[in-house]
């Protein structure tokens, strides 16, 4: 059902029902709370889970957070998180990378730092967050990274002239990653710019290479004002994107369809975030496999809450 659709015609009565429906058929309610058996590594890591990943059928999942220098392995068990071993994801080096964002695709997981200043902090360095990561589902000590992405977005049309400001100024910073296709895609939490939120993508491959051209694109998507991006999930026919405030405006979370072919953007619906989550920010979504086709099932877990607190909802497709 479309607003558009409702028409005055019918009647004024009639017209506000048919507007009431459609805005309740865009608010997704949770549909089950999970469980994390024990907890995960490190009290500062738990409470900033900031993105997730897993192999086809969930075989293996990667746990990234925004405080340290590594990821965590874990299982699912029915609807229960099972943590398994860390990944450290460089080693002897200065400052936390600030992981913002997991991806799997073709036998490889990937984690992105946020290329971007922290909020606040004029005097903390940013450079140990412009990399990206990628190691074999089956050899996570070997861990490339790569910081060409660096260049990139300084070069990027539309975001390049918020390259290194503060985040609280609208200043870059990367919270979504997914790959398909061969191509790595970036979403942008900042900078937001007249309602559009900014989506870059690149040669996955070509990236963790020296000199091969990454090919670099941007996207620009119509999320709302003061709204970025908060993580992204590949899927069939384009990406589904988790959108949120840049800092902390008013904005509530939602789901949008993004056909990477054709640019068209869709509202899936805005998010009911549980009573007890209403300070915490949605900043993890995780496609679980199904074999309805009427709707995606969905993880969602939050910035702020003891471990992510895992949250499945519906996406209608």
């Amino acid at each position: 059902m479309s607003v558009l659709r409702c028409s005055l015609a019918l009647g004024v009565l009639a017209f506000l029902t048919c507007v009431a429906a459609h805005a309740a058929e865009k608010k997704l309610d949770p549909v089950r709370e999970w469980n994390v058996s024990g907890n995960f590594k490190g009290k500062d890591a738990r409470m900033n889970i900031s993105g997730a990943a897993c192999t086809t059928k969930l075989k293996s999942c990667l746990l990234v957070n925004d405080e340290e220098n590594y990821a965590q392995f874990f299982d699912i068990e029915g609807t229960t998180l099972l943590p398994g071993d860390p990944v450290t994801l460089r080693e002897k080096a200065e400052g936390d990378p600030d992981g913002e964002g997991a991806a799997y695709h073709d036998d490889h997981f990937y984690v992105t730092g946020s290329h971007g200043r922290p909020r606040h902090s004029v005097e903390k360095s940013s450079v140990p967050s412009y990399v990206v990561f990628r190691f074999h589902k089956d050899s996570p000590k070997e861990v490339q990274a790569t910081t060409r992405l660096h260049d990139v977005i300084h070069d990027s049309p539309g975001i390049g002239p918020f390259f290194n400001d503060l985040l609280d100024r609208n200043g870059v910073n990367i919270e979504g990653i997914a790959v398909k296709g061969g191509r790595m895609y970036l979403g942008f939490r900042g900078p937001s710019t007249e309602g559009h939120a900014f989506i870059l993508s690149v040669d996955a491959a070509a990236v963790f290479t020296k000199k091969d051209p990454v090919d670099a694109k941007v996207a620009k998507v119509k999320l709302g004002p003061t709204t970025g991006i908060r993580d992204l999930a590949a899927v069939d026919g384009g990406l589904l994107i988790l959108s949120g405030p840049v800092n902390d405006q008013n904005v509530i979370p939602a789901i949008f369809f993004w056909n990477d072919q054709t640019g068209d953007l869709k509202l899936v619906g805005e998010l009911v975030s549980p009573a007890k989550l209403k300070e915490a920010k949605a900043e993890t979504l995780l496609i679980l496999p199904d074999p309805t086709i009427e709707a995606y099932r969905a993880l969602i877990m939050f910035d702020g809450a003891e471990n992510g607190a895992p949250t499945e909802y519906s996406l209608p497709r």
